[in-house]
């Protein structure tokens, strides 16, 4: 029974563990330059390996002095390179504790070339559109393939060749031409299985008899929506913006600031009336007080007519209209006699 519970518990125990994988190293010459051996494609390596090789010389291992790295982790090794390496032997050898991995490569078919550089587009009078460019190595070893398509239809891809150029015949009137071209080591110098990247596109537009490099590629096919999406939102912001300043101006003019005249309205008036602080506020008349006095009628002892009495009275109000001739107007006054004679 203890032998069948140590077994179990073994093998509960070995459940969930994964043994680490053997690493496979492949090795790859970038454009006749260097060598670049990588162990960890897939995923980060889960330790730090040492890596060794013989540098295309039988019996002599060293140890690389340029690591590739990824999140402190060692991925890879760039090793020197010379012409006659890709006809030679390479060994390998990753070591971790007391683990080793030997593995031995040719390199004679693991070339992959920088992409061609410097298109040009040019018309000339047959009519036919040519299409130049450069390679990163310039050798009688490299052939180059051309893709284009019209319109952003489906690409037209040519024939390998060892020229560094392209016609295109009677191109079509009213359309846009767009090139790439990817370069390899040919078959004359042992051919590669790599291609290079596809180079930037090149576009030939026949309306403007031009041609430009899209320099953007499809990194900016990522930057447009969001582009896009900030500009709509800074309009829609300045539009806001506008219709309030609009809304201010227009509710100033319909409805104008009325001041509040229970606030130092003795003190501070011209501060709200619409007068020029050069004219002074002051009062051109002066205006006397004058005298009031009532009058009551009184028997006459005397043969004294009836138009004398009124005319002593009406005398009496002029001395009080006299009084206040400097600020009021003075009537004509007449007696009933006139009055009654007026009429």
């Amino acid at each position: 029974m203890k032998m069948v519970g140590s077994w179990l518990f073994l093998l509960i125990s070995l459940q969930g563990y994964e043994a680490p994988s053997t690493p496979n190293v492949n090795c790859l010459i970038i454009n006749l330059d260097y060598v670049n051996c990588i162990w960890s494609e897939q995923r980060i390596p889960e330790v730090n390996f040492t890596f060794f090789s013989n540098r295309f010389i039988k019996d002599n291992m060293e140890e690389c002095t340029t690591y590739l790295q990824e999140k402190s982790y060692s991925v890879g090794c760039r090793l020197s390179y010379d012409k006659s390496d890709r006809f030679r032997t390479l060994t390998t050898k990753l070591v971790h504790q007391n683990n080793s991995y030997v593995q031995t490569h040719n390199l004679k078919s693991m070339v992959k070339l920088y992409p061609p550089v410097n298109l040009s587009v040019e018309m000339n009078k047959d009519p036919e559109l040519n299409l130049y460019w450069n390679n990163s190595k310039n050798t009688y070893c490299i052939e180059s393939e051309v893709r284009y398509r019209i319109n952003s239809e489906k690409w037209k891809t040519s024939t390998p060749s060892k020229e560094q150029k392209y016609a295109v015949a009677f191109p079509l009137k009213s359309s846009r031409y767009e090139f790439q071209v990817r370069a390899r080591v040919n078959d004359m110098c042992g051919e590669s299985k790599f291609w290079s990247e596809w180079s930037q596109p090149i576009q030939w537009d026949s309306m403007k008899g031009n041609n430009f490099t899209d320099i953007s590629g499809s990194s900016m096919s990522v930057w447009k929506p969001v582009l896009s999406l900030v500009g709509t939102m800074t309009l829609f912001i300045l539009a806001c913006m506008l219709v309030y300043r609009e809304r201010e101006r227009l509710r100033f003019i319909l409805i104008p600031i009325v001041p509040n005249p229970g606030k130092n309205l003795d003190e501070n008036v011209e501060a709200w009336l619409p007068i020029s602080k050069d004219i002074c506020f002051q009062p051109n008349f002066t205006e006397f007080a004058c005298p009031v006095r009532e009058y009551s009628l009184v028997p006459q002892t005397g043969s004294v007519s009836e138009s004398e009495s009124n005319f002593s009275i009406l005398t009496d109000q002029s001395d009080c209209l006299s009084t206040c001739s400097s600020s009021a107007s003075t009537f004509p006054v007449t007696s009933e006699n006139e009055q009654a004679g007026i009429e």
